[in-house]
């Protein structure tokens, strides 16, 4: 049993759903979590994981949670779940878009999407077998070339609408009341089809590959670079496709269409056991335990490795501090 403390680097008074929204969520699954084999406590010195819920707000190399009285204190009882796209996966953690390139077991492993402001029109929707189409897909295609390839394919039987950058402007800075419709054209499309398309975007990860899971959509998965979560059964509800073999997508459906229901069935299931509101807070200390099992001593040295990456990314160094300057006024290291 593990004592947890859940905290945010965020420095800004008030709430704010896109800064604060993941640690109250992650409080929230504690509250309704099913295992009870974990605790929430107040008090850093006796946690045995310290959990900062962040959206890619802290900086890219983390400036402002290092900066935190908990982790300059605590550092090995310190993790990051993130969910930002094209995260930089600096201090240990769960980082929902995470590539083979960056998971290390003593470091990191996968997590996934949590936002306060998500469409609620994302239920579950059994398939019948008898959806008006094969596949489904509402994006923007110019966030990665596999999107382009996608909609190059061109088939009556696949439902696909190009969004631009509506997507973003509906999930950030759209008035309430213009999110409903197009967020139920979004989930409508995904519910008319028998399999959903999950490409990569800015990110390897996707965050339509757990809304999918969640209708009880089987998904197809086109992100070469993506690093599966730990646990989950992917091979009982989804099919992995290369970038490279996008034009293939029409003919492996076809194969795989009597599989549908079924594979729906077991997406729904696997998201409940792995992602639901009421076991996501256990698997995520899990995750974080797991990461402290896999690694020695959490030293001075390690506090420190982030400094190695910064000759190899200038640029996004100098990005990151000019973005939380902007944010807070303030010069983190």
């Amino acid at each position: 049993m593990a004592k947890v403390v859940i905290v945010s680097s965020a420095i800004r008074g008030g709430f704010d759903p896109w800064i604060h929204g993941t640690t109250l969520l992650l409080r929230h699954s504690a509250e309704l979590d099913t295992f009870g084999q974990h605790t929430l406590i107040a008090d850093p010195k006796k946690a045995d994981v310290i959990l900062f819920g962040e959206m890619g707000e802290c900086g890219a190399f983390a400036e402002r949670v290092r900066a935190h009285p908990c982790y300059r204190k605590y550092p090995e009882k310190c993790f990051l779940f993130d969910s930002a796209d094209n995260p930089f996966p600096v201090l240990p953690g769960i980082y929902a878009s995470l590539t083979t390139e960056q998971y290390r077991a003593d470091h990191t492993r996968t997590g996934f999407y949590l936002y306060v402001v998500e469409n609620p029109f994302i239920q579950h929707r059994p398939l019948t077998g008898r959806e008006r189409f094969l596949a489904s897909f509402i994006g923007n295609s110019e966030t990665h070339l596999v999107r382009q390839q996608i909609f190059a394919l061109h088939r009556p039987d696949f439902l696909m609408k190009d969004t631009g950058t509506i997507s973003y402007s509906m999930a950030y800075e759209a008035d309430p009341t213009e999110r409903p419709p197009f967020w139920q054209e979004y989930a409508d499309a995904m519910g008319n089809a028998l399999f959903s398309l999950c490409p990569r975007g800015k990110g390897a990860g996707s965050i339509r590959l757990y809304e999918s899971m969640k209708m009880g959509r089987p998904c197809i998965i086109l992100a070469d670079a993506w690093q599966p979560n730990p646990g989950v059964d992917w091979d009982a509800f989804s099919i992995r496709i290369p970038e490279s073999e996008a034009s293939q997508i029409p003919q492996i459906l076809e194969r795989n269409a009597d599989r549908a229901v079924e594979m729906g069935l077991r997406a729904r299931a696997e998201w409940e056991k792995w992602f639901s509101e009421r076991v996501r807070f256990h698997r995520v200390v899990e995750l974080c335990l797991d990461i402290q099992r896999c690694r020695g001593r959490f030293g001075r040295l390690e506090r420190l490795s982030h400094l190695r990456h910064i000759p190899l990314h200038p640029r996004r160094y100098l990005s990151s501090k000019r973005f939380l300057y902007r944010r807070d006024g303030k010069i983190w290291w």
